[in-house]
């Protein structure tokens, strides 16, 4: 596992606990959309703890004008192997 990838890890783990923190402070008025927030936030954390830094990696690519790209590339492999 690279540093990079460890330093993903970490962050959802950083994450994780942030959200546990968010819905056990949530009290009061305002108490739902807090929780609400440290679920989603926990949730996030648990992407990246599971994922590291390939889930950054698909993110950044769905965002890009080039998401087609990588589907493009295995059809064109695809088709040059069904040719031999």
């Amino acid at each position: 596992m690279t540093q990079r990838d460890l330093f993903w890890r970490a962050a959802g783990a950083a994450l994780v606990g942030a959200g546990y923190v968010l819905t056990h402070v949530a009290t009061g008025a305002g108490a739902d959309l807090v929780g609400i927030v440290g679920l989603l936030v926990a949730a996030t954390g648990l992407l990246l703890l599971l994922a590291g830094k390939k889930a950054m990696l698909a993110l950044r690519v769905e965002r890009s004008r080039h998401r087609e790209l990588p589907g493009a590339i295995r059809a064109s492999r695809r088709a040059r192997r069904d040719e031999l």
